[in-house]
């Protein structure tokens, strides 16, 4: 027999209107009369809820620095996330599952590719400033000769459930919205925490002990960075020597997800490996380069170098580009290496869908069904750099219809997309030079479900909301030889926004953190 608040839930929670009809959430059974009474979702008892999640949420790990004081960790507040899992299909979740380690070698395989990278940024280098100082550096490490042939690769492909329509017929594909890599968000223990919220309170209101196909759990995502730093740590073969991480020190709100990390590696390795957070000013006065490229803290070898601050986009100090150069040349592991911050950004991601590009790194035919699986993701994307009809044909109808597109700037962090008039405007101002620093990406028709958001100090809003779920790959790879040293797929992070917003970023405030019900 169905549990009937399952049903009751389930529809509650789905918009109907979002291309097919809901599914049952049990595959057995029919609906039968039942003497559980169905929960009732007036204001008090979802209010009772949403203070419940919250309480549950503190008691858990699930909580953050404050805006206003994000250099104290006795002020705290509760992290973002949506009071139920939002419904997804479980064909699409698949394959973004099963996509996944295809798209991390993918990347991997770019990122050695550095002739493919600079043939990406040539049209970018006069207008993007980070872009030219870090191919700038790669070029020097390249051309030197890399030091460290181990790299770390943490990666989350994002994607969303687009409802194509087809006359009246209409049906899912999944699309990628975007890679993240190095210093990814949500990775630290939260996607297990929020799926442990959810599932406290469906079983509250009436749908317990729900299965991992139903509620998947990303247990291994409590420790898989970590792990990975570990992993890394170990094939240096120094016990000596010690992780760094660097940081935005003591301004960060999520400070709680980074030292994560270490309380892990402490657990893992009974405190043997000592992670050490310097903040930009700190590594530049404190690292140093010996003779043999030994990085150096201290005195104390440094095995593995972490980035954990976001670098595409940002213009740094000359001093800060020669302490990254350093760390870049030294024999410490890096996370993530220049070459694969490179290798992952929107005009990357662009360059991708072109005809051959894929294929060029998947030249063994046996290969051929990676690719398949990568194309079927992707979106339409144009790059802007070209002065030829076809550029000038597509930016003329972006101007003429924005809502058809959004226009991304190579850069990361979120939350600096151009839509609809904005997007319209910026196009005609941009010069040809200008243009090269800019993607456009076909706007998508994502599923449509509704969820409660629950965001600190704020009443919780029910409303029509926008999932998307990020898959994440840790590699340990040898980028001498193209070998593959470790691979880990720990579980997926969901990130859900309203509706009507453009952005959903959870850094920027727009999103919540979520996981999903499959059906």
């Amino acid at each position: 027999m169905i549990n009937f608040n399952s049903l009751v839930i389930f529809i509650f929670l789905f918009e109907i209107n979002s291309g097919t009809e809901p599914k049952n959430p049990e595959t057995t059974g029919k609906v039968e009369a039942s003497t559980e009474k169905p929960f009732d979702f007036d204001e008090e008892n979802v209010q009772t809820l949403v203070e419940d999640a919250i309480d549950w949420a503190h008691n858990i790990f699930l909580v953050m620095r404050t805006p206003e004081h994000k250099d104290r960790s006795d002020v705290v507040q509760n992290v973002p996330f949506t009071l139920f899992p939002s419904p997804f299909p479980r064909e699409m979740f698949k394959e973004a599952v099963d996509v996944a380690k295809a798209m991390s070698l993918l990347y991997f395989r770019v990122s050695r590719d550095f002739e493919f990278l600079k043939m990406v940024y040539k049209d970018l280098l006069e207008s993007d400033v980070s872009i030219r100082n870090y191919m700038k550096i790669c070029e020097e490490v390249h051309n030197e000769g890399i030091k460290q042939p181990v790299s770390i690769y943490l990666q989350r492909s994002d994607y969303l459930v687009h409802v194509k329509e087809d006359g009246a017929e209409k049906k899912f594909e999944l699309k990628q919205i975007e890679v993240n890599g190095g210093s990814i968000g949500g990775a630290n223990g939260i996607p297990p925490r929020i799926t442990e919220i959810h599932a406290r309170m469906l079983e509250k209101a009436g749908m317990p002990n729900l299965p991992e196909d139903v509620l998947p759990r990303s247990k291994q995502a409590r420790s898989a960075s970590a792990s990975m730093l570990v992993t890394a740590w170990n094939k240096f073969n120094n016990p000596n020597a010690i992780i760094v991480s660097l940081v935005l020190k003591d301004k960060s709100k999520w400070h709680f997800c980074k030292r994560f990390d270490e309380y892990e590696i402490d657990r893992m390795t009974n405190k043997r490996v000592k992670i050490v957070y310097l903040s930009i000013s700190e590594a530049i006065k404190m690292l140093r380069l010996d003779e043999d490229f030994t990085l150096r803290l201290e005195g104390k070898p440094v095995a593995v170098f972490y980035i954990n601050i976001i670098l595409i986009g940002v213009i740094l100090s000359q001093k800060t580009l020669e302490m990254l150069k350093m760390a870049e040349r030294s024999t410490a592991i890096k996370s993530p290496s220049l070459f694969y911050e490179l290798s992952i950004s929107k005009k990357v991601q662009q360059v991708l869908t072109l005809p051959g590009m894929v294929e060029r790194f998947f030249p063994d035919p046996k290969e051929a069904p990676m690719v398949q699986g990568i194309r079927k993701t992707f979106a339409k994307l144009w790059g802007l750099e070209n002065d030829d009809s076809e550029t000038r044909e597509i930016i003329a109808d972006a101007i003429a219809h924005p809502e058809r597109y959004v226009m991304k700037p190579n850069q990361e962090g979120g939350g600096k997309n151009f839509w609809e008039k904005e997007l319209a405007d910026k196009l005609r101002t941009l010069t040809l030079k200008e243009r090269a620093a800019f993607i456009l990406m076909e706007r998508l028709n994502p599923l449509v479900v509704k969820n409660y958001l629950i965001w600190p100090m704020e009443k919780a809003i029910y409303s029509d909301v926008v999932t998307e779920v990020g898959v994440y790959t840790y590699c340990v790879y040898n980028t001498k030889d193209g070998t593959l040293l470790r691979y880990t797929q720990p579980g997926q992070m969901s990130r859900t926004k309203l509706a009507s917003s453009n952005e959903g970023g959870i850094s920027a405030g727009t999103g919540v953190f979520d996981s999903l019900y499959l059906y």
